[in-house]
């Protein structure tokens, strides 16, 4: 892995803007809804609670007033 591709070149680019925390949000509540057929029985209840919260913080991000 190249570990200064990483890393921010500017200072201001350490502060996340909306965009990018909704796509991270996003891309977690897809990842943790598609893990968990795979998952034994015992931990499919934490990654559908995972994919609920994520989901309802991304609503509420993206919720228009």
């Amino acid at each position: 892995m190249y570990v200064p591709a990483i890393l921010p070149t500017q200072i201001q680019s350490l502060r996340p803007s909306k965009r990018k925390i909704v796509k991270t949000v996003y891309a977690t509540e897809k990842t943790a809804k598609n893990i968990q057929k795979d998952l034994p029985k015992e931990m499919r209840g934490f990654a559908q609670k995972l994919s609920e919260t994520c989901h309802n913080i991304r609503c509420y991000m993206t919720k228009v007033n």
